[in-house]
């Protein structure tokens, strides 16, 4: 006989102990209720955590029909007014004028510009304006994205530089 195959006897003795005898539990082995009711409750506490995470990702909430451009920011003065889409028509803010004249349009988007030094490049005049090197009858783009006002450098000097817009003529002394 081989030892290391246990004997057939000995394996049929062993089944046969264990179907005639089954094991019993203690009674220290088995939990009382109110263990068993803790371990539901945290067991219920923690199904609870893992539906309300995966329902997130399995339901998620529907996207706006319209997103708001994030590349966009809004006007500051209705940024930080709450009640800004909610004024009676009679008081509502009236919107920069249309027909404001060419001169005023001049002044006013002439003021915005950023003016650094003058400088020769092959005999011709040329200035920093909005850190990008212009030279006579270049034209200038200013005001907001949606609706740009293109100026043009009508004339420029050592001392001076007259814009352009339409008709609309205005010189700008620079400083030394």
């Amino acid at each position: 006989m081989n030892s290391r195959r246990p004997s057939l006897p000995l394996l049929a003795l062993g089944l046969l102990s264990s179907v005639l005898f089954p094991p019993t539990l203690v009674a220290a082995d088995a939990p009382n209720p109110a263990e068993a009711r803790r371990i539901a409750d945290r067991y219920a506490l923690t199904k609870a955590r893992i539906g309300a995470l995966l329902d997130q990702r399995q339901h998620p909430t529907p996207l706006p029909a319209n997103p708001p451009n994030p590349f966009y920011q809004a006007p500051k003065e209705v940024a930080g007014d709450p009640t800004a889409g909610h004024e009676s028509p009679d008081t509502a803010p009236v919107p920069e004028a249309a027909d404001l004249s060419d001169s005023d349009t001049l002044r006013k988007y002439a003021s915005t510009l950023k003016l650094g030094g003058v400088i020769t490049r092959n005999g011709v005049l040329h200035l920093a304006i909005n850190n990008t090197a212009s030279k006579v009858g270049d034209a200038i783009t200013v005001g907001p994205r949606d609706r740009p006002v293109y100026l043009r450098i009508a004339g420029l000097t050592t001392t001076e530089l007259t814009l352009a817009l339409n008709d609309a003529t205005l010189t700008v002394p620079l400083r030394k």
